[in-house]
């Protein structure tokens, strides 16, 4: 025992000398080598100073901090007396970067992506980052079906202790698909396996232009789709046994060729529910729509464990977990599905926030915003009220983040991530036409004043034939989140050229006033009041001026040439539209309309109605339905005539595409002594003019069929869209004087049935950065031969 105590107390003497020994005092630190990394920054990374004892260790340390700093290659360290020496052979700087070669990766992309490498100019060379680089790159381009891609780096290294970069990318040549098989097909015809796959070895008639090129990523999407094919029709042990590619070199094809095996089809004999589930068992069990003895599924099955799991997160449950385990019966060919359920914690949400608002103010963001604070998480809330941020258009994007918070294992706070983008807009126009001269006009708007969700609007035209100026407010939120207020001031001098001999000159002013209350989240209706003061008068001095006046006032079903109105304005509108410029399904309705009230010159109303539908015909939402009428009336069931400034006329709402806007309807006509003077059309001793003079009554209905954008690659679908059109409809009058003794349902059975105006054509409309632009080409089916026709047109901003 005593030498055993001796043997220790001498190892912890020994172990003393031995650390007094390597102890070192350092006088002086010197950095021999450094040219870009300065002296105080390399002193500030050694865990030592002048002055201080020092040990092995502690150079050991200096030296990991030092290459810490990713701007060393080689260090080496000299004792000298009391003197440490640090030789440093730094890494080179990078003094510049060309990239070449590169045809399909843009270069800004490159540089982003070279800059999160930290490869910048200005930084110092990493040869390890570099390496990344490469086979980063080239393993995209491998992802893409590239043929022998490949990327070099030159480095051309200076005395300065500095390095160029030049990154030249071999991007090889696409791999073509020469053919695809698929070998064990027995329940289902070849070609309908055949149409689950994206990747083809021909081409769509309609697309003749398309390559049949090889993706390693799109064939592994196909092969998943063809398993998903089985797994939903019964097949539970449907294998894909191998995959060959063939790959030709010297034609740079391939041939795919694909081995499976369907196994056989199993039936669901039952299913059972597992889990702590009170109060929502019940609620739960209806969710599983799954009959005894159907076959296995799986879309179904996924769709069933969304929707719980949807259920569970709009009542605070965000991490609950569903595991469907099956138990196969292989003699009875069956499946019984235990659907385990784990809710676990229910989360409320502490804190709202948002972020990137640097104009609009917090409270705008707040009001859309439907969850609140200190109640349970609803994700059907979280979502409408992105959904509603993206609907004021303040904003390109809008990203919703769930932090769990640490403190609280059941609280969540939510920040909603918004890109503002800009509201307001100038704009000049200047032209001329032929009728109505030299044509300015100025537009000015913005949509979110000082960043507080009012709206302000404003509009000045001048030409020959009108000087018009309009000046509106809204208010979105004006005195709760369910109203709003819309108020508008205009005023309008316009000519209208109904005679050769003679113009009428309509000078107007007014307001308007609309109060909107939101039902819900689907329907708004509004209510308003407007004033309208119209004076008309002929601009000829002729010695019948009165009289000629006084025969248009009547042809125009006016009673004196100075009017008042007083109006009620109303509408209702539901809209459940999916995406606001671009939608997908879903339908937007409108019914509105006006009536004068008493102390009105006039005596009249008008109701519109104007709906669209928009369904989907396949699962990617590329192929799309779309039905709109728009239909009007305006004093047909009482004597009282429409005044012709309140006639329907043909617009961007109600047009037959095909048709040069405002000459579809009823015309004006001219008596023989105007013959000679005639601009329009020539018939039957009367002339007739080119435009509408409009209707009290209209109908128009338009189909179409969106389809993918033949030649567009398939990311640019949701900015850009094309559609096969059929327009039919007309505007007619049924007030006139041939039909005022016609009973209005024999005019609609004499008139509309026989006088419909339609077209067919092609349209593509494009979401650009200035608004929607729509263009279209239509050929008239059935046209009045007076009618002015315009294959091509041309149109900014939301067709219906």
């Amino acid at each position: 025992m005593l030498i055993k105590n001796f043997l220790i107390a001498f190892l912890m003497f020994f172990s003393v000398v031995v650390c007094a020994k390597d102890k070192f005092l350092v006088k002086d630190i010197q950095f021999k080598g450094l040219r870009n990394f300065s002296q105080n920054e390399a002193l500030k990374n050694i865990v030592f100073s002048i002055g201080n004892q020092i040990s092995q260790y502690d150079v050991q340390n200096s030296i990991k901090s030092l290459f810490k700093t990713g701007k060393l290659e080689d260090i080496k360290v000299v004792f000298s007396k009391n003197t440490i020496i640090f030789n440093i052979k730094e890494k080179p700087v990078i003094s510049n970067i060309v990239i070449s070669g590169n045809h399909i990766v843009n270069c800004s992309i490159l540089d982003k992506y070279l800059e999160k490498l930290n490869i910048k100019k200005g930084r110092f060379f990493n040869d390890f980052f570099i390496k990344i680089f490469i086979k980063t790159i080239e393993d995209f381009y491998h992802h893409i079906g590239r043929y022998k891609s490949n990327i070099k780096i030159l480095k051309n290294f200076s005395e300065n202790n500095t390095v160029n970069l030049k990154i030249l990318i071999n991007e090889g040549m696409p791999i073509k698909i020469n053919s695809i098989k698929v070998f064990g097909i027995q329940d289902f015809p070849k070609e309908k396996v055949m149409s689950l796959f994206k990747l083809k070895d021909h081409h769509a008639w309609w697309n003749f232009l398309e390559k049949c090129i090889y993706s390693p990523q799109e064939l592994k999407n196909d092969l998943e789709n063809l398993k998903y094919f089985y797994l939903n029709h019964g097949y539970f042990y449907f294998n894909i046994d191998n995959q060959k590619l063939d790959f030709l070199q010297d034609k740079n094809e391939v041939n795919i060729t694909i081995n499976i095996s369907e196994g056989k089809k199993y039936r669901i004999s039952n299913f059972f529910i597992n889990g702590n589930l009170f109060p929502y068992q019940e609620l739960i069990a209806k969710f599983i729509t799954i009959n005894r003895y159907e076959f296995y599924n799986k879309e179904k099955i996924d769709a069933i464990t969304h929707r719980i799991t949807r259920f569970l997160s709009e009542n605070g449950y965000i991490d609950a977990q569903i595991i469907v385990e099956p138990k196969i019966n292989h003699e009875k060919k069956t499946i019984v599905l235990d659907f385990n359920i784990d809710i676990k914690q229910r989360f409320f949400v502490k804190n709202i926030h948002f972020e990137g608002n640097e104009i609009t103010q917090d409270k705008v963001l707040r009001r859309e915003i439907k969850q609140i604070e200190g109640e349970y998480f609803n994700i059907k809330l979280v979502e409408l009220g992105k959904k509603l941020l993206e609907k004021t258009k303040y904003f390109s994007d809008v990203e919703v983040i769930k932090k769990v918070n640490s403190d609280k294992l059941n609280q969540v706070d939510i920040t909603y991530k918004v890109k503002e983008q800009p509201t307001g807009s100038i704009n000049f126009g200047l032209g001329y036409g032929i009728d109505s001269g030299t044509s300015f006009n100025i537009s000015f708007s913005q949509e979110n004043m000082f960043g507080s969700g009012n709206a302000l609007k404003a509009s000045v035209i001048k030409n020959d034939n009108q000087k018009y100026a309009d000046i509106s407010m809204s208010y979105p939120y004006f005195f709760s989140n369910n109203a709003d207020l819309n108020t508008r001031f205009f005023y309008n001098d316009f000519k209208y050229n109904f005679s050769s001999i003679s113009n009428l000159i309509k000078k107007t002013y007014g307001f308007e006033g609309n109060l909107g209350l939101l039902i819900n989240d689907s329907n708004k209706v509004n209510l308003g009041f407007g004033y309208t003061h119209n004076g008309i008068n002929n601009k000829e001095n002729t010695i019948d001026s009165s009289l000629l006046t006084k025969k248009l006032l009547d042809s125009m079903f006016l009673k004196n040439s100075l009017v008042e109105d007083f109006t009620i304005n109303y509408s209702w509108i539901y809209d459940n539209l999916e995406y606001f410029y671009f939608p997908t399904s879903g339908n937007q309705i409108q019914i509105s309309g006006k009536n004068t009230i008493p102390g009105s010159d006039n005596n009249f109303y008008k109701i519109m109605f104007d709906g669209q539908q928009y369904t989907p015909l396949n699962q990617e939402k590329n192929l799309i339905f779309l039905s709109h009428v728009y239909m009007g009336i305006g004093n047909i069931f009482n004597k009282e005539k429409l005044p012709f400034y309140e006639n329907f006329h043909a617009d961007s709402k109600n047009n037959i595409r095909g048709f040069r806007t405002n000459t579809i309807g009823p015309k004006t006509t001219y008596n023989r002594e105007q013959l000679d003077d005639c601009v329009g059309y020539k018939n039957n001793n009367m002339c007739e003019s080119i435009d509408s003079i409009g209707g009290n009554l209209t109908l128009v209905s338009n189909l179409e069929l969106i389809v993918p954008c033949p030649f567009i690659n398939k990311k640019y679908s949701k900015f850009l869209r094309a559609s096969l059109f059929l327009d039919a409809g007309n505007i007619w009058n049924t007030q006139n004087d041939n039909a005022k003794n016609i009973d209005f349902f024999s005019f609609l059975e004499q008139n509309i049935l026989n006088d419909i105006d339609s077209s067919v054509g092609f349209s593509l409309q494009w979401f650009s950065p200035i608004g929607p632009l729509v263009f279209s080409y239509a050929i008239p089916i059935q046209k009045n031969k007076n009618y002015q026709l315009e294959p091509f047109q041309f149109n900014i901003g939301k067709n219906w």
